[in-house]
């Protein structure tokens, strides 16, 4: 096929999709993990083509002498007979046997029909993108009941899907996840692959009847290319943690330490109106996991925080200098937890690689006790943290979250792990654990739908969640802390503002929006207090840092840069 043909074919699977599959030209690819089972199965209807004529032979070449019709000229043997036409040859594409001395056929219509049938056992048309992304949802994701028909909505065109996604309740946003659907509008029906790779700004998905019609392909694309249907993650992108724009930890005179790892990696910590320095080595820390941090009842700070590698690395100033050292290992997308026991030492908890969650304790010695196991092994979130604090009665409260989103509670050395009833947490989310200064205790959480829950500690056992009003993001963490004697939350919303709100259901709050982030779904705000200054909310963009007083109440007032360090 010539280069003017190449290019119309190009056009013609540009344009074409049906019931499903759009069609992008692109170089053709075959990859080794095309495991679709009916892959090269079935045939297109085919656009018509000339049959192809035998060509006659010259008076020359078949030896006749001018003037002696059917006669051969004297001397000249006669030529040998034409050889056989060449035997017909299969087109994987199309599924039809065609002349090589011919073009290719060309698909009329990206529509394959298997034994009289153009349907895979699904409703979505054989080889086209729908069918395959639900193969792998049947493969991959474990939907064993998903189909064109799935939980009474026709799916249809790949254009159709993220519009039945939100109708059924599903998360439809710009975070890709391994397993998510990635879609687009684009073509004529859309288009849709599945997420198999993550990279820094990128995602990479495999499809069908995209770049070779009704063929498997592979693409790295940026992230912004699709939006994604979030139906049965296999996995979160590992390019979202337990990060948080600042954790601080007030003193007793009004203001409070604060500790962050930049973007670069480097762990910085600030006491209350001095600058910001750095602990520990440079450009090792996790970017996506934010450290812990609490005070000793000398006010000194007790710092932990996860390495790029996977190490908890945990220390206090000793002797003017503060010098971290190996406690634990955790999940590099996973945050620490430190806090005081009863005693006054500190107790750390982490989420190990592969979902196992342990205590630790600081002995008499200095030493750190034995690892202890909470729950069952392999089968804790490894993108949330665990968060531990002390209720009004001196006991330490160890919640965190499965992988599946059960949220558990457990008063250390005293109970066991009890669950939490209520809707499945986001599994990216962590809670915010909290003790006001009435002396109620509170866990706000939210959900893998974006809804953000409260509850209360009564005695030893925690109510059903109620439920405060709104959409917010399930990638980001709430902060919570008392702002003009009230608690309130600082948390960041479905569509990536970062938003103040009262933090009691019912509750009603004069407090107006907080900083505005840019828009990014996975980047939570934090809540800091300065001496003589109240409290304020702090909020990533880029690589700024933007602050505002938590209690203004003008909404549209706009964000200013932090004037201090956090």
């Amino acid at each position: 096929m010539g280069k003017t043909g190449i290019r119309w074919l190009a056009r013609v699977v540009a344009a074409t999709c049906l019931a499903s599959g759009v069609a992008g030209a692109g170089a053709v690819a075959a990859y080794a993990s095309d495991d679709y089972p009916w892959a090269g199965e079935g045939q297109c209807p085919i656009v018509p083509q000339p049959p192809i004529e035998e060509p006659e032979p010259s008076p020359e070449a078949s030896g006749q002498q001018p003037g002696n019709p059917g006669g051969a000229a004297p001397g000249v043997e006669p030529p040998p007979p034409p050889p056989p036409p060449p035997p017909p040859v299969l087109d994987p594409v199309s599924g039809h046997l065609y002349d090589p001395r011919g073009p290719r056929p060309t698909c009329a219509r990206q529509v394959w029909s298997i034994d009289g049938s153009i349907g895979d056992p699904w409703g979505f048309v054989w080889r086209n993108c729908t069918s395959f992304v639900s193969w792998r949802l049947h493969e991959r994701n474990g939907m064993a009941g998903f189909a064109n028909h799935f939980r009474g909505e026709h799916w249809g065109n790949a254009e159709n899907w993220d519009d039945v996604a939100r109708r059924l309740g599903y998360r439809v946003d710009s975070v890709p996840a391994i397993g998510a659907v990635a879609q687009t509008d684009a073509g004529r029906v859309g288009h849709v692959a599945w997420v198999s790779d993550i990279g820094p700004g990128t995602v990479t998905v495999e499809e069908y009847n995209h770049a070779l019609p009704g063929g498997y392909g592979t693409r790295t694309v940026p992230v912004a290319e699709f939006r994604y249907l979030h139906l049965d993650d296999v996995a979160p992108s590992p390019y979202v943690g337990s990060d948080r724009s600042v954790v601080a930890a007030p003193d007793s005179r009004g203001g409070s330490w604060t500790v962050r790892v930049d973007d670069r990696g480097t762990l910085r910590l600030a006491r209350p109106g001095r600058p910001a320095r750095t602990v520990g080595p440079r450009r090792t820390f996790s970017p996506v996991a934010a450290p812990a941090l609490t005070l000793s009842r000398k006010g000194l700070p007790w710092l932990a925080a996860t390495t790029r590698d996977g190490r908890v690395l945990a220390g206090t100033p000793r002797r003017g200098r503060l010098v971290l050292r190996r406690v634990a290992r955790s999940a590099p997308t996973a945050s620490p937890a430190v806090a005081l026991s009863r005693t006054g030492r500190p107790l750390l908890a982490a989420v190990s690689p592969d979902g196992t969650l342990v205590t630790r304790r600081l002995t008499l010695h200095g030493g750190w006790s034995r690892p202890t196991r909470v729950g069952r092994p392999a089968s804790w979130g490894t993108h949330t943290a665990p968060v531990l604090d002390t209720d009004a009665r001196g006991r330490t409260w160890l919640v965190a979250v499965t992988e599946r989103g059960t949220t558990f509670a457990q008063s250390l050395g005293r109970t066991r792990l009890q669950r939490l009833g209520g809707p499945p947490a986001s599994p990216t989310s962590t809670p915010a654990l909290t003790t006001d200064s009435t002396g109620t205790t509170r866990l706000h959480q939210v959900t893998a739908t974006g809804r953000l829950g409260v509850r209360t500690l009564d005695g030893r056992r925690w109510s059903r969640p109620e439920w405060l009003s709104g959409q917010w993001s399930p990638y980001a963490s709430p902060a919570v802390g008392e702002v003009a004697g009230d608690l309130h939350v600082a948390a960041t919303a479905a569509g990536g503002a970062v938003v103040v709100r009262g933090a009691v259901p019912g509750q009603r709050s004069q407090v107006g929006r907080g900083a505005r982030a840019a828009g990014d779904l996975t980047l939570s705000p934090g809540l800091l207090t300065r001496r003589d200054g109240g409290v304020y909310v702090v909020a990533r963009a880029g690589a700024r840092l933007l602050a505002r007083p938590a209690a203004a109440v003008v909404d549209d007032s706009v964000p200013t840069s932090a004037g201090f360090t956090p």
